[in-house]
């Protein structure tokens, strides 16, 4: 009688090489730990096609000398997504394609059930032939190109998608940028692609994001492609001034791990430290409130950008603007991890610091100071507002002809020795709001538009 063996026994068959078990795919899954967030204590060889990849490469966090790529793996041309390959080591700096044969080296892990090996190396065998084609499309084709996958899906050709960027621009510190751009009422997603050095993008510039589509979970996003801006947005941003209870509001209105398209201006009191300052990316998060009398922990500044110097000054109970897109963060509960959901601003937000009237001079901005004109036409400069205990000393332009968007401003000098001025100023007998930024001091009028440092806010 013939002995049939169990599936165990046919892995302790398969081929061993210098300790390094041979095997397919399909035998690769097979040998998964049960237990999720566990691998092999073996290392596999496993051989099989490319079957699903958005093409982009990336160099190792450890070797920059190393391109690494994310894909999945079948025993059979096509698009079937048996193993993933997660930021595994290429063997060179070009990019595996859809039907390149190879061979995958490492320990297989059960990442959430689902087989993957994670930082393998990678050896081709063979090479498809298949041309790849780039096809130039708007953002409305790339939504009904995109929403033809399957979930998960990536499509076999690259696309350079055009259109105009929507809301705030998510950059991180390796210069990788996450936005939306719109068809209508639906959105496109640019997730994690590559600019080049020192870009920055805001709402409204035109871009062209290329890479091959991606159905992630029915959204339609470009990830980890590239980014090359085409054009700025020469209109100024608004900013829309708020304060604590009223940014909690409006992200709570939005959907879960949904962010506004516009930018606000929260003024409060910083009730606690959540992260402290980060001096390898320049960034500090702490909670907001709008009374010290009765902290709360309820909205957070997440990563606002500072200075080591600016960190210093955020600490309890100081009063600041922190200028940020909002959003409703929320992660489902797993295992014995608890269900978390934050009101929050994005990352990368920056901030304001309020103090009293130092014996300096004073940048005014008000509505009268943001002249939009044509470049051929004269203007006449403003009367400065009036401000108590102060003199004004001259604006920093001459009147005649201005470029488009210029702010100019209004400097003024202290009419007294006292170190410091009255802690209640007026302008034009109207109560303002006054805070420092960089050792500059600004006074804000309510109902009025501002410019500072390139930001508006109304």
């Amino acid at each position: 009688m013939k002995k049939s063996l169990s599936l165990a026994a046919i892995l302790l068959t398969a081929v061993t090489i210098n300790a390094q078990i041979a095997v397919t795919c399909a035998e690769a899954v097979a040998a998964m730990p049960a237990q999720s967030g566990s691998e092999t204590e073996e290392v596999y060889l496993v051989t099989g096609y490319v079957t699903n990849s958005d093409g982009t490469i990336s160099p190792s966090r450890t070797d920059v000398t190393i391109y690494q790529q994310k894909f999945y793996m079948d025993d059979e041309k096509g698009t079937k997504k048996t193993l993933q390959g997660y930021w595994c080591n290429l063997p060179g700096n070009e990019a595996l394609n859809v039907g390149d044969k190879i061979t995958l080296k490492g320990k297989i892990l059960n990442y959430n059930n689902t087989p993957e090996i994670k930082n393998g190396d990678v050896a081709i065998l063979e090479r498809a032939t298949e041309k790849i084609d780039t096809i130039e499309v708007d953002v409305c084709e790339a939504l009904e190109e995109g929403e033809s996958l399957q979930l998960g899906d990536y499509t076999h050709d690259v696309f350079a998608v055009s259109g105009r960027i929507k809301g705030t621009d998510a950059a991180n510190n390796y210069g990788r940028h996450t936005f939306k751009m719109a068809c209508d009422a639906k959105t496109f997603i640019s997730y994690n692609c590559k600019g080049e050095d020192g870009l920055e993008l805001s709402k409204g510039d035109s871009v062209v994001v290329t890479g091959k589509l991606y159905n992630y979970n029915g959204i339609i996003e470009i990830s980890n492609g590239t980014v090359k801006l085409i054009e700025k947005n020469t209109e100024p941003e608004r900013i829309y001034k708020v304060n604590v209870s009223e940014a909690i509001e409006i992200a709570m209105a939005l959907g879960k791990n949904e962010k506004t398209d516009d930018r606000y201006a929260i003024t409060g009191f910083v009730s606690a430290i959540n992260t402290e300052y980060s001096a390898s990316f320049h960034n500090i998060s702490f909670y907001m409130s709008d009374d010290m009398e009765n902290p709360t922990t309820d909205f957070i500044a997440y990563r606002v950008i500072v200075t080591e110097d600016e960190a210093a000054k955020v600490v309890t109970g100081a009063k600041v603007t922190v200028i940020a897109a909002l959003q409703h963060y929320y992660r489902e509960g797993y295992n014995e991890t608890p269900e978390l959901e934050l009101i929050e601003t994005t990352a990368g937000g920056t901030i304001l610091f309020w103090g009293n009237i130092a014996d300096c001079k004073i940048n005014i901005l008000n509505k009268n100071e943001m002249i939009i004109g044509s470049g051929n036409t004269t203007i006449s400069l403003p009367e400065p507002p009036f401000i108590e205990d102060f003199t004004f000393v001259g604006w920093d332009v001459v009147a005649g002809h201005l470029a488009d968007g210029i702010t100019i401003q209004a400097t003024y000098s202290y009419n007294g020795i006292a170190t410091s001025a009255p802690s209640e100023v007026s302008v034009q007998g109207n109560p303002v709001q006054k805070l420092i930024r960089n050792g500059n001091i600004y006074i804000l009028i309510d109902n009025s538009t501002y410019s500072i440092q390139g930001q508006e806010l109304k």
